[in-house]
């Protein structure tokens, strides 16, 4: 069907739509309904539709309906929107015509809705109710250590204000000035529980840096799920950026330090601790580990190796933090015991032809036991803390791959270790191809088994995939991508014969 996109036109150059200008549903600000006016004859009532509700900027939106009463094929139908601004009122955007019973549809191309609006539509001397469509900006996150290193998903971090870390990005559409603010996860909070722990504020390209040093270790606060949240500003829905999952590490102890051979492993999977011990080979190590909400326990012990190195083989089924303890004896000098003393002589044999041989002397008494000296000690090293996250493994199986357009796909599968309870997330690639963001969530069920679904509007391609974010207990996860096609439909077989 062929469609006339306007992109915003204050208004429109054909006579229909100035036919129009006069109709607007009850509470709009541009104008009210008139309902004594029918110049294309006879009363209509019209629906309409818009999917996906809420989006991402720049996310396709489909909006759809149908004019009811006589005469409703190949009518002209005016969709009118008001942007967040609101400062020109509702203003005419796009025109079609009616198809089959009266069905309509317009197809926004990507790119066009990137603030809140409302929309309505107009046909026949007809309006339809107000639909609001709310839209997240598009919130873009990089994170840059010291000396500018950067950080992806899954990096180890420092405690210490000697390590500075930047969260940087943009907001798209972004207003200048609005409230942005970065938040960690609690770790024994819901899961939607955010902490504020920075702020900051959109500059005018829609730009914005925090600068910030941590305190508390990935030990002491569960797995360190970190995001970009700027604050709903009018224009756009509180809109939050993909979130990163850190292990923050305390900084290392010189006399012995402790290094995992992976910081984060998949649940199944082996690691190791490693270290140096700096008082050399030979020392006594005990390995100690806890995982969320339990106190360090003893699991091993070995002895340092050549140039004090050490491994302890390790296979963690939840998040796990470790530490290593050197237990070394520091002597200064001992105190010795009493000398024994000497035996007394044998006595000599009587003389005769032949002397009788003499007896043996006696032994000596043993000199006293030597003391320790009080000024020995037993110097304890500890390492710091070291994290290895585990992440869940998740399936995925979806069906179908190719749909037609208001058709559902469902996205199902497990997770190990069990999760059941916890919630789980569809989520959509961004045009651009750079986000992730969610658009469905659902909670894993018995068996830690799920099931998601979602119904598609949009003509094309979509990609997707299922996300776990993380918890005190494992490290959150996503399946590899999927792609859904959808195919185009006759608009009637596109909206409910009721509307």
């Amino acid at each position: 069907m062929r469609s006339l996109h306007l992109r915003g036109a204050v208004c429109v150059g054909a006579l229909a739509l100035a036919g129009f200008a006069g109709f607007a549903p009850a509470g709009a600000s541009a104008n009210r309904v008139n309902h004594s006016r029918f110049p294309f004859g006879g009363p209509h009532r019209i629906t309409i539709h818009a999917q996906p509700n809420p989006i991402v900027a720049g996310d396709a939106v489909v909006v759809f309906g149908r004019l009811f009463g006589r005469d409703d094929q190949n009518r002209l139908v005016v969709l009118f929107h008001r942007s967040a601004d609101g400062t020109l009122g509702f203003v005419p955007v796009q025109t079609t015509h009616t198809g089959t019973g009266g069905a309509y549809e317009f197809a926004r191309a990507d790119g066009n809705v990137d603030t809140n609006r409302e929309w309505y539509v107009a046909s026949a001397g007809a309006v339809s109710r107000v639909v609001d469509e709310r839209v997240a900006g598009l919130v873009t996150l990089t994170v840059t250590g010291p000396g500018g290193q950067s950080e992806p998903d899954g990096s180890v971090l420092y405690t210490g204000h000697g390590y500075v870390y930047t969260f940087a990005g943009n907001d798209d559409p972004g207003l200048p000035g609005a409230s942005v603010v970065l938040q960690r996860q609690a770790a024994n909070g819901g899961l939607n529980d955010w902490v504020t722990i920075g702020r900051g504020t959109l500059d005018a390209s829609g730009n914005y840096s925090i600068a910030h040093s941590f305190v508390i270790p990935s030990s002491s606060g569960g797995d360190a799920n970190v995001r970009i949240l700027v604050r709903a500003d009018g224009r756009n829905i509180a809109s939050p950026s993909q979130s990163f999952s850190y292990e923050i590490e305390q900084t290392q102890n010189p006399a012995l330090t402790i290094l995992p051979s992976s910081y984060v492993i998949e649940e199944g999977a082996s690691d190791a601790i490693n270290g140096v011990d700096a008082a050399g080979a030979g020392q006594l190590l005990t390995l100690y580990a806890h995982t969320a909400r339990n106190s360090f326990q003893a699991v091993a012990t070995t002895l340092s190796g050549l140039g004090g190195g050490y491994t302890f083989p390790v296979s963690p089924v939840n998040n796990t933090y470790y530490r290593v303890t050197s237990s070394t004896v520091i002597a200064t000098h001992v105190a010795r015991g009493s000398t024994g003393s000497i035996g007394s002589s044998g006595s000599s044999g009587s003389s005769g032809s032949s002397g009788s041989s003499g007896s043996s002397g006696s032994t000596g008494s043993s000199g006293s036991t030597g003391t320790p000296n009080p000024n020995d000690r037993r110097h304890a090293t500890v390492s710091a803390v070291a994290f290895v996250g585990v992440r869940v493994v998740l399936t995925l199986q979806t069906s179908p791959t190719t749909i037609n357009q208001g058709q559902s796909v469902t996205f199902s599968g497990s997770v190990d270790p069990d999760e059941t309870g916890r919630n789980i997330y569809l989520e959509r690639l961004n045009a651009a191809g750079s986000e992730w963001h969610i658009i469905a969530t659902g909670v894993v069920g018995a068996n830690s088994q799920y099931s998601l679904s979602w119904s598609f509007y949009a003509v094309g391609t979509e990609t997707l995939r299922v996300a776990m974010v993380g918890s005190p207990e494992n490290q959150g996860n996503a399946t590899p991508p999927v792609t859904v096609t959808v195919n185009p439909i006759p608009t009637a077989a596109l909206v409910p014969a009721s509307g």
